[in-house]
């Protein structure tokens, strides 16, 4: 059991119906990192990851989350969570730019005999408005082949990590 002290006092009316009330407000130092897809939406999202979460004594629900002073949304917290790190999604954040556009340059077929081969070439490029350095995972993904005879071969640069079970391919940058 959790005892709290509500330090406002409220007045709630006995008419049925659902009022919020303020138990209490934490400032929680938090790892903030941003995920982006551009294949899927060029938009990066927030996230907070809070360690030591359970020293708050968290009640599960619904918390109101602000981020550098604005109200940004609002998040189900499940404090019933056996791992040590809280994931919150602070949503979309438009000051970090992001653009996949496929290099028609490098485009190219060519048929060898009875084979085929084509290259595609995309760019992705990033731009930080934030005057902070931020962290940044970035995701794309190459094409598999369930086809035996076709090939997939991958061109990315060393710094990039490959999962050839899915096909995404990953980047972690920290972007000034």
């Amino acid at each position: 059991n959790i005892s709290f002290d509500i330090k406002l006092p409220y007045t709630i009316p006995n008419d049925g119906k659902t009022y919020v009330v303020n138990i209490n407000q934490y400032d929680v130092p938090a790892t903030y990192r941003y995920y982006c897809v551009p294949k899927i939406d060029p938009d990066a999202f927030l996230t907070a990851e809070i360690t030591n979460w359970e020293e708050l004594n968290l009640l599960p629900g619904e918390a109101n989350l602000f981020f550098e002073g604005t109200f940004v949304g609002k998040s189900s917290l499940n404090p019933n969570r056996t791992q040590d790190t809280l994931f919150l999604s602070l949503g979309r954040d438009k000051s970090i730019v992001v653009e996949r556009t496929k290099q028609k340059d490098f485009n190219k077929r060519q048929f060898i005999g009875a084979n085929r081969t084509e290259t595609r070439t995309f760019e992705i490029a990033i731009r930080n408005k934030k005057t902070q350095t931020i962290h940044l995972t970035l995701e794309d993904q190459v094409p598999l082949s369930t086809d035996k005879d076709i090939e997939v071969e991958v061109e990315t640069d060393k710094e990039a990590k490959q999962n050839n079970d899915t096909g995404a391919v990953t980047w972690e940058l920290d972007l000034p």
